[in-house]
């Protein structure tokens, strides 16, 4: 179906090569992590263009962090995947993740937070 589509077409083959890799890799996916990663593609392209950026530009700086509060971020992240959507933002400025956390990495959390699906806590 995606070979057939006339703006796949048009792109150029480098790319439309590494589109076909993207999208076997993601069917090879179990089923959860596969709705997850199409949830956030999701909820990207509803975003206006600076919105998406700034979710890319906090991806980079998580990237940058030293390994230590990358990993401490992940585990926040990951607590704070199973708060719902709209009781995030008051968790993450509470006492306990300002205490731990700069307000830059907030920052960052709440923007990548933003297009993570609510993940309810097993």
């Amino acid at each position: 179906m995606l070979r057939t589509d006339p703006s796949f077409k048009r792109l150029p083959s480098t790319d439309q090569q590494r589109l076909v890799q993207q999208l076997d890799h993601v069917n090879q996916l179990p089923d959860e992590q596969r709705q997850r990663r199409l949830a956030r593609s999701e909820a990207l392209e509803h975003m206006s263009p600076q919105e998406r950026m700034q979710v890319n530009n906090s991806a980079r700086r998580w990237a940058a962090l030293p390994q230590e509060r990358q990993s401490m971020m992940k585990n926040a992240f990951r607590d704070l995947r199973a708060v719902p959507l709209d009781q995030r933002q008051t968790v993450l400025d509470s006492q306990r993740y300002r205490g731990v956390f700069s307000p830059e990495e907030r920052g960052i959390l709440s923007d990548m937070l933003r297009v993570e699906p609510f993940q309810p806590a097993r």
